[in-house]
């Protein structure tokens, strides 16, 4: 922008025209938006010095643009000019002291401010703004509250984005804390509110002593405070922090819980309002340190449920639940909300539920309770008179039975019991409010919230109420939800909401797996509204009913096959709602043609043999016409397939004889690019061949050069659809066409890597169709799916050989093998089943018994391993004891391939027969077994356990094998290798309740330290194991004891491992530890002891060097309190604790590292111990950073040095707070801390400035 521009536009804004002004204003403000670049200073100045005189125009769009353009210009002048033009506006506003003359400015401060937050770089120009905001605010305390409301917001920008730079001034920063702690008790209620958050965000946004100083004030206040106005103000404000950064106010909860108790239940409205406030946030972010409290905290939330002295609740407020109850839903009417002005009591009530709603989410009780108690509460408030807490309670009620039915903890057992107990009153009490309040829509729309719940938690929960929901449910959706002359726009909506919810409740309620009798009749009585409501107008109404209708019919199918139900009756019903559907295939409403698409599919699909035939036929057209093009072709044909694939109702008559017009349709959508599009199509192909041959005979060949070319364009990957779909047409393609693409095609499906879900289901369904349909094809495309192997294989060693770096290794093609192999026996077994032969490994018994010699024989015996091992996992090879010994043969071999290939396949050879495990098992421990063999057998050993033991579940083979391998494991003189131990977490897995009290017994008798580590190490392989089943956990529980008593063994080794075990089950399993903290953690807090008898002292020529052999274990000891206090917070018990702390700042710098994340983790929550032991950890700091270092030290030994001296001083940093906050406050800790602020050598002085800054 040109300076004669800028120049020009400025001038005009002083004209004398108003509507000159205007028009400069709205050009510079365009100009401003363009603009790119920062102005020069003296141009920045001239330009907002202007635009501010403008907020004072005698015209208030003047000064609207005047905001505008100051929010643009702000980001384009420097730090000295925004500060210059804020000051200004600040002044301005001081000036004009009560006018009301000054909310355009104001709005401008806040507008301005808003926009500097936005830019991350501009924390030092916002920062600096807090000078002029401060000072106007403590002269101007007279201010409009209106213009007060936009200062403060302002404020809250500036300290919220830049805290760090105001707490560089502590002048400022005391005053911006005099001004708040004064204005948080404003007249106006607005502006008071404003002061209490932006104190908040002073608090806590802006570091150092004043933040604490503050935050101390405030809670001093509160403690002296005798005024309940003031109190409640205060304590406002610790909930503001509270919410926002909870362990700022740790250490006060337990004392406002103290001081407060009483108060709710006795105190003033506001009193109790904002005590019940504090409560709940407390329970959301303070949940632990409410934990002792919770009964009382509980009792206060009940009570303030039940506060209403204005009103007395009798008996006869249940009134009758007739089927009138309904009669007012279709009444034309405003949605007014019935509340009684003169009685304020409401939101005592109101802050009760909301309290009660935080202690049912919070986990401070047990699901059962929840349900139980507070479940029981909530359904005695139904009958509130206040509709705004009604809805809260009803509101409450639905969200705590979602998170119940959503529990997967043990202890949510019983809740749906403790539900079908409640049903009853509850609906009564329901049906009770929607009589009472005939006006309050957010009631009945919450009533079948409530509902649906309560059916989803148990599907049969209302069937015995529900000739009393019928009147109201069928009321509400025969209501006119078009808007009239006497209706409004608004109470339509309210009405279409309502049936939305209703709508709802019946798609939830059809999820079912039977239909009861008075079920039946609540369908019957409801069907006809769904069908009216799937004609409606009413945005969204549409396609829920035909949600709903889709799940009714599933539901009537169901009961048609247990013959629970004549659904006769309901066939007219559903020709008529298939009919509309068809009418409304061709909508713009893209839900509701998804939900008429699949409406029409489950019609044919679930009841396509009791409506008629030529309605079944033309609704099965309808699948296949693409109105408005391809883009629908998902929906459209995805319900045809649903409708045709197999088990289906529909006549297979009717699919034959639409099947050539829907080939026509299909077949240029298998040459699009869009993959949903393609897979659908792919999707008909396959469904359409379950009919017969018949189906696709003429169509057959073109098919498959189409499904070629999609194979082809993702080689790697290929969609199971595709794969699924070649299968399916392969027995109408003609040989001759098969043989022609055999090469290309298995090329293609030779490079897939993905072979496992889907994919491996339809690769494994092709090669089998092939063989079984194409005999003739059966060699060249084994001697294809070879030569494809073998290509791959050749590349693989030659990469392997010609790879000169040893630290890169270039991997296996493992899942190219998988291919070959599970491809080449997909293809025999087609085979045989096609010749009616059983199932036979003669084929690839010629690649095994082949001998190693050159590259092209280690890929042919890999392959015929792989496969092996795959027909031997599925049980189909016969047993042998020459094909034993050849696989034997093949572990001895030099390549490790190979011999890795034999393993896997004798030991699923071996699991298939579980009688031959003994002597595997004598030749893979023999004394003379040694080297790449024994290691080979023994892994044949691991795998044919999984096979016998954890996928067979063969238990009296188990009993054998593990008194096989103990026996060993006993008396061996050798050492025991970690797969044996593998082998036995395999044991203790699948037979919990057999095996881990076994497993453990062999941990605490055992007497050799290498047996009793064996044992171990089985031990925590278990624990590993992040899928156990409750059987597990239940028995690991019991025994966990018991095996960790090892963690005072005399042998370091055990002890070590013992740890490890403790660190697996704290970290992955948690709850099994939580109940023998108390017996373990002695123990445990033993090992985090130096050891000195384990130091010893080596020469190294001149140099000693000393040697811990203890600290492995006690880097373990301290890694086990580290996640004991993460995953069980407060379960350590706090002296042993504290020791272990100060002994660990003192010890070694990895476990020093691991002490300070301990404090990081639990300083908020365990002030008072920190506090009570500064003096200690004070000493155990100065030890550290008393150690010299030799004058011949090396580079890597100072820089060591130098790490553990600022490791030292963040233990300072981490536990300052604590330090201030302490009474009496710690001589030593302080002293140590000054010195270190103040270091002579300057070092730890920087460490100190470097870690405050970062913290």
């Amino acid at each position: 922008m040109s300076n004669i521009t800028l120049d020009g536009l400025l001038v005009k804004l002083r004209d004398p025209d108003q509507d000159l002004r205007a028009m400069a204003a709205s050009d510079l403000l365009d100009l401003l938006k363009k603009l790119d670049i920062s102005f020069m200073k003296d141009d920045g100045k001239q330009c907002m010095t202007a635009l501010v005189k403008l907020l004072y125009d005698s015209q208030s769009h003047v000064q609207n643009l005047g905001m505008d353009c100051l929010g643009q210009a702000v980001c384009l002048v420097d730090a000295e000019t925004t500060k210059e033009a804020v000051s200004s506006i600040c002044y301005e506003i001081q000036k004009r002291g009560t006018s009301a003359e000054s909310t355009a400015l104001s709005v401008a401060l806040r507008v301005m401010s808003g926009r500097i937050s936005e830019d991350a770089d501009a924390k030092k120009v916002l920062g600096s703004l807090a000078v002029p905001i401060a000072s106007m605010l403590s002269y101007s305390p007279d201010m409009p509250s209106d213009v007060a409301v936009d200062v403060f917001a302002a404020l809250s920008d500036v300290l919220t984005h830049a805290g760090a730079q105001v707490a560089t001034d502590p002048e400022v920063v005391n005053q911006i804390q005099d001004v708040l702690l004064r204005f948080i008790s404003h007249s106006n209620l607005s502006v008071r509110r404003r002061a209490i958050a932006v104190l908040g965000a002073f608090v806590l946004h802006v570091p150092g002593e004043q933040s604490e100083k503050a935050l101390a004030i405030i809670f001093q206040r509160y403690e002296a405070c005798n005024r309940a106005s003031e109190k409640c103000i205060l304590l406002r404000v610790l909930v503001t922090i509270a919410r926002q950064c909870p362990e700022r106010v740790t250490k006060i909860v337990p004392s406002i819980i103290d001081g407060e108790i009483n108060l709710a239940e006795e105190g003033d409205r506001e009193e109790r309002m904002t005590v019940l406030l504090v409560f709940e946030t407390f329970v959301q972010h303070c949940t632990e340190l409410v934990a002792p409290r919770r009964n009382e905290i509980y009792t206060c939330a009940v009570e303030a449920l039940k506060y209403d002295p204005n009103y007395n609740y009798d008996d006869e407020d249940v009134m009758d639940t007739g089927s009138e109850a309904g009669d007012d839903f279709g009444d034309e009417y405003e949605d007014d909300i019935y509340e009684d002005d003169e009685d304020d009591t409401w939101d005592v009530r109101l802050s009760g539920v909301k309290l009660l709603a935080a202690i049912a989410k919070s986990g401070l009780y047990s699901p059962h309770d929840v349900a139980q108690h507070i479940g029981t509460v909530l359904i005695a408030s139904f009958r509130e008179r206040e509709d705004v807490v009604r809805a809260e309670i009803l509101a409450t009620y639905a969200t705590a039975i979602g998170a119940l039915r959503e529990s997967t903890t043990d202890s949510v057992n019983g809740v749906a019991e403790v539900l079908q107990q409640q049903a009853p009153e509850a609906v009564t009490l329901i049906l009770a409010a929607i009589k009472n309040y005939p006006r309050s829509t957010e009631t009945k729309q919450l009533a079948f919230a409530v509902f649906a719940q309560l059916v989803l938690a148990k599907y049969d929960i209302l069937d015995g109420s529900l000739s009393d929901i019928t009147p109201v449910v069928t009321a509400a959706l025969s209501a006119d939800d078009t808007s009239g002359t006497l209706q409004t726009a608004s109470s339509s909506l309210v009405k279409t909401n309502l049936k939305l919810d209703v709508l709802e409740f019946l798609r939830v309620f059809v999820q079912r797996s039977s239909v009861s009798d008075s079920a039946a009749e609540f369908l019957i009585a409801t069907k006809d509204g769904l069908r009216e409501n799937a004609s409606s107008k009413a945005f969204q109404v549409p396609s829920a009913s035909f949600t709903a209708a889709a799940g009714l019919i599933g539901l009537l199918s169901n009961a048609a096959h247990q013959s629970s139900m004549d659904v006769a009756q309901f066939v007219p019903w559903t020709e008529d709602m298939a009919q509309c559907a068809a009418s409304l295939t061709g909508t713009d409403d893209q839900d509701l043609r998804s939900s008429v698409n699949v409406f029409i599919g489950t019609v044919l699909q679930k009841f396509g043999d009791h409506i008629s035939a030529p309605t079944a036929q033309q609704l099965l057209i309808i699948l296949t016409e693409l109105k408005g093009g391809i883009v629908h072709a998902p929906a459209v044909l995805g319900a045809f397939v649903q409708a045709i694939s197999q088990p289906t109702a529909l006549p297979r008559e009717i699919v034959v004889a639409v099947a050539p017009s829907v080939l026509q349709v299909i077949d240029p959508l298998l040459r699009q690019s869009s993959a949903p599009v393609v897979t659908v199509a792919l999707n008909v192909v396959k469904a359409l061949a379950g009919y017969g041959t018949e189906t696709l005979a003429s169509a057959g060949d073109h098919i498959l050069t189409n499904i070629i070319a999609i194979i082809s364009r993702s080689p790697e990957s290929p969609p199971a659809s595709a794969l699924h779909a070649f299968a399916a047409v392969c027995p109408t393609v003609s040989e001759e066409n098969m043989r022609s693409v055999t090469a290309n095609l298995l090329k293609l499906l030779s490079a897939t890597t993905v072979y496992d879900g889907q994919s491996a289901e339809a690769l494994g369904e092709l090669f089998e169709t092939v063989g079984r349909s194409f005999p003739g094809l059966m060699d060249s495309w084994k001697d294809e799916i070879i030569e494809n192997w073998s290509q791959t294989h050749a590349r693989y060693y030659k990469q392997r050989k010609d790879n000169s770096n040893e630290a890169i290794q270039v991997p296996f093609p493992t899942a190219m093998l998988t291919n070959a192999a599970k491809s080449i026996n997909s293809l025999y077994t087609g085979f045989y089943k096609a010749q009616g032969q059983q199932w036979t490994s003669e084929f690839l018994e010629s690649l095994v018994f082949t001998s190693p010699r050159s590259t092209a024989d280690i890929a042919l015996v890999c392959l015929g391993l792989r496969a092996l091992g795959y027909a031997a996992a599925q049980g189909w090879l016969a047993q042998s004891d020459r094909l034993a010994a050849q696989l034997d043969a093949h572990i001895k071999s030099k390549h490790d391939d190979v011999r890795d290939e034999a393993a896997a396949a004798l030991g699923k050879y071996v699991g298939s027969y579980p009688g031959m495990f003994a002597a595997l098992f004598a030749s893979a421990t023999e004394s003379g077994s040694e080297g790449a063999s024994a290691s080979g057998r023994l892994q044949a050993v691991n795998v044919a356990v999984d096979q016998i033991v954890g996928t067979g579940h063969d238990k009296a083979s188990a009993d054998a094998m593990w008194a096989q391998i103990t026996a060993y494991a006993q008396s061996s003189q050798g050492p025991l290798p970690d797969v044996l131990a593998q082998s036995l977490a395999t044991f203790a897995v699948t037979f919990p309740q057999v095996f881990i009290p076994a497993l453990a017994e062999h941990v605490s008798s055992s007497s050799d330290a290498k047996t009793k580590a064996f044992y171990i190490t089985a031990f925590r392989t278990v624990l590993a194991d992040r899928h156990l089943s409750a059987e597990c956990d239940t028995e690991l529980k019991n025994v966990l004891p018991q095996v960790l008593a090892s963690i005072d063994d005399e042998s370091i080794t055990i002890r070590r491992l013992s740890l490890l075990a403790l660190f697996t089950v704290i970290q992955s399993k948690a709850a099994l530890i939580k109940d023998a903290v108390s017996t373990i953690e002695p123990a445990l807090f033993r090992q985090t002891v130096v050891n000195e008898s384990l130091i010893r002292i080596i020469n190294m020529g001149p140099v000693k060097k000393r040697i811990d052999d203890g600290l492995d274990a006690r880097r373990c000891a301290f890694q086990c309190v580290h996640m004991l206090v993460r995953m069980l917070p407060g379960a350590a018990n706090t002296d042993l604790l504290a020791e272990s702390i100060v002994r660990g700042i003192a010890d070694d710098h990895d476990i020093r590292l691991l002490v300070l994340q301990i404090i990081h983790e639990t300083v908020s929550t365990q002030a008072h111990m920190y506090a009570e032991r500064l003096n200690a950890i004070a000493e155990s700091v100065r030890k550290v950073q008393a150690t010299k270092l030799s004058a011949k030290a090396v580079v890597q030994e100072i820089e060591k040095h130098h790490t553990i001296l600022k490791s030292s001083v963040s233990v300072l940093v981490a536990l300052e707070p604590v330090a201030k906050a302490a009474t009496p406050p710690s001589a030593e800790f302080d002293k140590l801390l000054t010195e270190v602020m103040d270091s002579t050598n300057g070092l730890l002085s920087v460490y100190y400035k470097e870690l405050t800054r970062q913290s």
